[in-house]
């Protein structure tokens, strides 16, 4: 759970219904209902008549404490009886998965022959769907047909991942891993908990840069800086889960990161610049530029094409260096909303800092970073002040996932008063 940990205030006291089918992915299911229940989210378990062939249903009563629904056991005795009523009306968000190609075919034709079937047609409450299938009958059309039919339902498909599969092949139709699910389930949540924020960022197109950029000395060492890339891995798991679509550009990422956001990794300064100017010609609309990768101010002035002996180098050396290529202020705001990121080490100055990055660099806002003890690098919390051209706000100390949510309010709000005045 420790990855996690900034999730819990999300999932607390979150009703989440897992449905599973028969598939031998069922099994991973125990993990994540496992972590849910960590989370303070409260799990109930409803399976199909030949799921219960693969596992047995006193397993998944034993992690979720709460009684499996299955067809031999549904109940009409009083208002709180488990049955297929009772569960669609408990639930806030449903996942079905493992989702085998009869449970998406009887699905996407409202057949309702089992109890999880009648489950889920009887409930109004978000569904995301994990297909978990062998690659030809995932790739077969009508099971693109089905999934295409429940997407204009609405549900949410979790695309499965190419693995070794049950039958020995490897392909495509593994069940997808837990931080998509995880991601899948907490994307709901936001969506009905955030429902303004949601709403704007659903479908836009957001280019986020991340940790550190490194400059050459010779072919073995670098110039770099300290930046962990934490704050632009949350941002892009906090944007994701809003439903934008978003291309992570960076030089480190963390494990909590789906795998539906297009990671590219980088390292020097043109490597950084190359990488965002191919993700704008892959957005259809002015995306969103975060420009939270720690971007080197100085390179060497002549990198060695061969590593610096020691031994050839005296007790000391002087390493010319000059001026990097500043990549956000190059970049047109015809092409980007950009968003800036500025660090400093101390306050004397700081908020002067950003506002000059604010106007130099035609940014729509900028988000100011004063690094102490709290909010060291590498650290799980920050705080920040944003700042446009009509506000500054200053953020308490949050987890850096909650204070994502509010870099994207705060840009929301901005987006506002450009409409309305000249933000």
């Amino acid at each position: 759970m420790d990855k996690y940990f900034f999730l819990e205030k999300f999932f607390k006291n979150k009703h989440i219904l897992v449905a599973v089918s028969a598939s031998i992915a069922i099994y991973k299911i125990l993990d994540l209902l496992s972590l849910l229940n960590k989370l303070g989210a409260q799990t109930r378990v409803v399976m199909s008549k030949s799921s219960a062939k693969f596992i047995n249903p006193l397993i998944f009563e034993a992690i979720s404490k709460n009684p499996v629904l299955l067809d031999s056991n549904q109940s009409w005795e009083n208002p709180q009886a488990p049955n297929h009523i009772t569960y669609a009306k408990w639930a806030e968000v449903i996942l079905i998965a493992p989702a085998s190609a009869n449970m998406i075919a009887k699905f996407a034709c409202g057949i309702a022959d089992n109890v999880a079937l009648c489950t889920l047609l009887a409930t109004p409450a978000p569904k995301i769907l994990a297909p978990a299938m062998n690659t030809v009958m995932l790739q077969a059309t009508q099971t693109a047909n089905n999934i295409a039919t429940l997407k204009t339902l609405g549900v949410k498909i979790i695309e499965s991942r190419v693995g070794l599969l049950a039958c020995g092949e490897f392909g495509d139709g593994a069940l997808a891993e837990t931080n998509d699910l995880v991601a899948g389930i907490l994307g709901e949540i936001l969506k009905r908990d955030f429902a303004n924020l949601a709403e704007f960022w659903n479908a836009k197109e957001v280019i986020i840069s991340g940790g550190g950029s490194k400059e050459a000395i010779d072919n073995v060492r670098t110039l770099g800086n300290l930046s962990s890339g934490k704050q632009a891995n949350y941002l892009a798991l906090a944007l994701f889960c809003l439903g934008a679509k978003v291309t992570l550009i960076s030089s480190s990422f963390y494990s909590i990161l789906p795998s539906a956001i297009k990671c590219i990794r980088v390292s020097s300064t043109m490597e950084y610049y190359e990488a965002i100017l191919k993700a704008r010609q892959d957005c259809m609309d002015k995306p969103y530029l975060f420009m939270a990768g720690a971007i080197a101010d100085f390179k060497t002035k002549n990198k060695s094409k061969t590593k610096l002996k020691k031994e050839n180098l005296a007790d000391s050396f002087t390493l010319e260096l000059e001026k990097n290529f500043d990549i956000l202020e190059s970049l047109s705001p015809q092409e980007f909303i950009k968003i800036g990121f500025k660090a400093e080490d101390n306050d004397t100055n700081a908020l002067e800092c950003a506002k000059k990055m604010l106007y130099k660099k035609q940014c729509t806002m900028v988000c100011l970073n004063v690094l102490d003890s709290d909010n060291s690098f590498g650290s799980e919390y920050n705080k920040m002040t944003f700042i446009n051209h009509n506000s500054c706000i200053q953020t308490p100390l949050l987890d850096k996932f909650t204070l994502s949510l509010q870099i994207a309010r705060f840009a929301l709000e901005c987006n506002a008063t450009q409409n309305n005045t000249d933000c």
